[in-house]
């Protein structure tokens, strides 16, 4: 749902239709968007959570450096795909990135 004081409703489901229009192995999919009060929208699941999480938690003290290698090269992907879709995410961070299962990254 939409946090409260977290943006405008409007500027909300702004960002969802260009959310919508992205489709790229490395970002979260969109699947669709409750434009009544509350706001919901319905995205792919990432059974791991953000990476934060991850990196905070026992999983993060497990990892060797090619599996962060890995997870870089895909954060890099998905976010080169915005930038040739002519997008800025504008608040790219661990938080941000969702880790599926077979350690996927996926920019949220």
């Amino acid at each position: 749902t939409l946090k409260p004081g977290t943006m405008s409703p409007e500027a909300f489901l702004q960002e969802a239709q260009v959310m919508k229009k992205l489709r790229h192995e490395k970002l979260v999919q969109l699947y669709a968007v409750v434009s009544e009060e509350p706001i919901y929208i319905v995205t792919e699941f990432m059974g791991q959570g953000s990476l934060l999480e991850c990196l905070k938690g026992e999983f993060g003290a497990v990892l060797r450096l090619p599996q962060l290698v890995d997870f870089a090269s895909q954060i890099a992907s998905g976010m080169a795909y915005v930038e040739r879709m002519n997008y800025v995410h504008r608040d790219l961070r661990a938080a941000n990135i969702l880790v599926g299962d077979n350690l996927v990254c996926k920019v949220a």
